[in-house]
């Protein structure tokens, strides 16, 4: 992120070589300081503890511009957001899902920071209606279209994404795109069928509420949960919702988030576009 580095130590075979890593990171690239937020709860299936501070050099400032692909910009909050400070994984995604927004009314549900919300709004979209449950996230959010110059466009709702999705099928509100990028359903492997019925409530009430002909980009970043999964659990919501769906992209990671072929649960975030009739 600009001059600082953010590091997130989550095994037992990484922590053991923290030292090293931050050696080799400030000869290699010589930033203004490295920060550890391997504040994690994997940490703990490995017997860690939380780890969070400057390993080297200054700390972060409380926010850092970020400058994303097609040229969306973030202030990203490095020492308290989520994961490292931003969604890096989802860089190329907003870009394709953006791509179908234009002059459109748009649903961005679990929206964080806005990564998806900007994309939209910036992609010429009518309005977009941003859903989190997190004040101070959609604070930020704020901020962020205003570097943008697309506040005009946004409508900022701090509320439960399951419960405003209920509201609004109650309602007879409907929108041309749903964007559903939730948080991880599925922590562990007796998790994993409370997080398909998840999945499905939410992907079931967004297919609801889309106009015929609408657009419904929908996210697992549960890697317990397979594509295959993912698909079949968005399958028995259209059966549920009776709408016809077609898939016509399929999104994953961005490729400065490689796939080991030894560790194929690194493929861990799951995308599907789909047309909804």
């Amino acid at each position: 992120y600009g001059p600082s580095l953010v590091v997130q130590l989550l095994t037992q075979g990484m922590a053991a070589r923290s030292k090293l890593i931050v050696r080799l990171l400030a000869e290699l690239l010589s930033p203004l300081g490295i920060y550890e937020r391997s504040d994690a709860e994997v940490r703990e299936k490995e017997g860690l503890p939380p780890g969070e501070g400057p390993l080297w050099g200054e700390p972060p400032p409380p926010q850092v511009r970020v400058s994303q692909a097609g040229g969306l910009l973030a202030l990203a909050d490095l020492r308290g957001g989520q994961k490292t400070g931003w969604y890096l994984d989802q860089a190329q995604n907003r870009l394709r899902v953006a791509a179908y927004c234009a002059e459109r009314e748009v649903l961005d549900c679990f929206c964080y920071t806005g990564g998806f919300t900007i994309a939209a709004a910036r992609a010429g979209a009518r309005s977009v209606t941003a859903v989190d449950t997190s004040g101070p996230a959609l604070e930020l959010l704020r901020e962020n279209l205003r570097l943008n110059g697309v506040a005009s466009a946004v409508e900022p709702v701090e509320a439960d994404v399951f419960r405003l999705l209920r509201q609004y099928r109650a309602e007879g509100r409907q929108f041309d795109v749903v964007i559903l990028d939730p948080p991880k359903f599925a922590h562990s492997q007796a998790q994993l069928e409370r997080a398909t019925r998840g999945y499905k409530d939410i992907n079931l009430i967004a297919l609801q509420i889309l106009r015929p002909g609408g657009v419904l980009a929908t996210f697992s970043c549960s890697g317990l949960v397979s594509a295959d999964l993912f698909q079949k659990v968005v399958f028995g919501a259209a059966l549920d919702a009776r709408r016809d769906v077609q898939v016509i992209e399929r999104l994953t990671q961005a490729p400065d988030h490689p796939v080991l072929l030894t560790f194929p649960e690194g493929e861990y975030l799951k995308g599907l576009i789909c047309r909804v009739w």
